[in-house]
């Protein structure tokens, strides 16, 4: 009954770490923490072997560089990555008080790939209404303002899609919310450092 035990509490001990693992490498890659993080309590180190095979089968499918949408002559393009979150306002007010006028807005926001639109109607639901609850309200800002916008949607690790939409639209500027803090961005860093550090075009951080 001891050896029992002891099996049982090992098995635990590797499921716990496996749980932090997968939860660590799901944020980084794009994917949903939440369910990866369930399916490594099922399956304990398996799930890590599933993620990686994922993680392989995006970066074949990474959508190939595409020619930037035609722009208003003389505007400046700003791309504003937002996800919902209270930063959404601070970054308006950013761009209505420093950049209001001759400029085009794109209002971007990154999601999981398991958040990708089925045929279904249910499925497409689903992702507009994500999609609402990212950039809605900064979109609505920008228009009240005057400020010609639209949005943009990209699928995986946030500070990677930022960045590549940023060069495939020839932004002028990239604004980013700052987000994290603690724990969490200690492990995890921040998708604002992120694009700070990689980004080619002129980046901004609004706190």
């Amino acid at each position: 009954m001891l050896v029992l035990f002891e099996v049982i509490a090992v098995w635990l001990v590797i499921v716990l770490a496996t749980m932090l693992i997968v939860s660590y490498m799901a944020l980084r890659w794009g994917r949903d923490p939440f369910g990866w993080l369930l399916l490594s309590a099922a399956m304990g180190p398996i799930a890590i072997v599933g993620l990686i095979g994922t993680r392989q089968s995006d970066v074949k499918r990474r959508p190939a560089p595409a020619r930037p949408a035609p722009r208003s002559a003389g505007r400046r393009r700003i791309l504003i990555a937002c996800d919902g979150s209270s930063a959404g306002p601070a970054m308006v007010r950013h761009v209505t008080s420093t950049q209001r006028d001759g400029i085009e807005a794109i209002v971007f926001t990154v999601l999981p790939h398991e958040a990708q639109p089925g045929a279904g109607a249910q499925s497409q639901a689903d992702y507009h209404e994500r999609v609402e609850t990212a950039t809605g309200q900064v979109l609505a800002l920008l228009r009240e303002a005057g400020i010609e916008a639209r949005t943009a949607v990209a699928f995986g690790a946030p500070g990677e899609e930022i960045v590549r939409v940023a060069d495939t639209e020839q932004a002028d500027l990239v604004i980013v919310g700052r987000r994290g803090a603690g724990l969490s961005r200690a492990l995890l860093g921040s998708t604002s450092d992120y694009v700070l550090r990689h980004a080619t075009r002129p980046a901004t951080v609004v706190s």
